[in-house]
């Protein structure tokens, strides 16, 4: 069999493969088709981009930048201006999930100019979406709000079910943060019913994470154990280590508030494994703070949660996750008080 035919019948594979949200077991296709084809330029920029999608879709984010920068760096060699502006894309999101939010906006606006001035108005709608959970990630929800919004009236015009599920999901995280609770689970609710419609596994398990998270912050944590479950399910089957890390730590905090420490930490341990294991700074801050709480409802306030606490402050700060060092800072305050007016917390 010619080389482009069984290259293009792997990717053909891996593609199905990712498109039932199986994106670990296409790797394995993407990376044979690749070996294959590193002297044809066109089929390699493909499969480069094929395993970024992959790569970012199971939290490998620094696999997936890496993979955008080597179809980019094909794409300008070619003169493909659409598929360069594509790349940015890919590589803002790879940064964002990796919490460098102020590269990755860096990126998402370079690949805004680039799709309005080719008339892309679907990648235009990407572009505000992704720029918009880069908003969200930094603490500023108001425009956040208002990308997530924008983005949502051009995927509706464009008739795409899937882009206005993820900016419902979008709103509905932002919306939580904000303290507007009930706007929270109505805009998951929507987007669950959608994704289920569309058969959009990764998208069903998104929405079955932003549900419980904003039953948590209702203090209703029996019923959200029941969402954090049927996520936690859903993501294993996908293999996506970084949802499937941030599950288990929203479920954490629902075991911490039914005062089930051992349960509580068992998934904060887990937590912190994987946002190691996925470089996720963003995470470890909230599993320290989570650990802080933990310890003190357990033995009371010590100087060593206190001085915890106040690092995970400094971390949160210097990163630039404002919701985080909010979070932390109001645990401290808590702290001077009394384990009894520890926060539900507000990521």
């Amino acid at each position: 069999m010619p080389m482009k035919t069984t290259v293009k019948k792997l990717l053909k594979q891996a593609e199905q493969k990712r498109l039932a949200s199986r994106h670990t077991e296409a790797i394995p296709l993407i990376l044979k088709a690749k070996r294959l084809c590193a002297r044809d330029k066109p089929l390699a920029m493909e499969c480069h981009i094929s395993l970024a999608h992959a790569c970012r879709m199971t939290g490998r984010y620094k696999k997936a930048a890496e993979a955008y920068q080597a179809a980019y760096n094909i794409a300008a060699k070619l003169k493909d201006n659409t598929t360069q502006t594509d790349c940015l894309v890919g590589m803002g999101l790879s940064l964002r999930g990796l919490g460098f939010h102020r590269e990755a906006i860096f990126f998402f606006n370079r690949a805004l100019t680039g799709y309005k001035k080719t008339g892309d108005a679907t990648g235009q709608a990407f572009a505000v979406w992704a720029k918009a959970g880069a908003l969200r990630i930094r603490g500023d929800l108001k425009g956040a709000i208002r990308m997530f919004n924008e983005a949502k009236g051009i995927f509706q015009r464009l008739r795409d079910q899937g882009g206005v599920g993820y900016c419902l999901t979008g709103l509905g995280g932002a919306s939580r943060i904000a303290g507007k609770t009930e706007d929270s689970l109505r805009f998951y609710k929507q987007a669950n019913g959608l994704f289920k419609r569309q058969r959009d596994r990764f998208g069903v398990a998104y929405s079955y994470c932003g549900i419980a998270n904003a039953l948590r912050m209702k203090g209703d944590f029996k019923g959200s154990l029941k969402y954090f479950d049927m996520a936690r399910k859903n993501y294993r089957k996908i293999g996506d280590k970084v949802s499937y890390a941030y599950t288990l730590w929203g479920e954490a905090n629902s075991y911490l508030f039914l005062l089930k420490p051992s349960l509580a930490e068992k998934d904060i341990k887990d937590a912190e494994g994987l946002f190691r294991e996925t470089r996720d700074n963003r995470g470890l801050i909230l599993c320290s703070i989570s650990r802080c709480q933990m310890g003190c409802l357990k033995n009371g306030r010590k100087d060593s949660l206190t001085n915890a606490l106040v690092s995970a402050y400094n971390d949160a700060k210097e990163a630039g996750f404002r919701v985080e060092a909010l979070y932390a800072k109001s645990v401290l305050k808590a702290f001077l008080k009394g384990p009894e007016t520890l926060p539900l917390n507000l990521a």
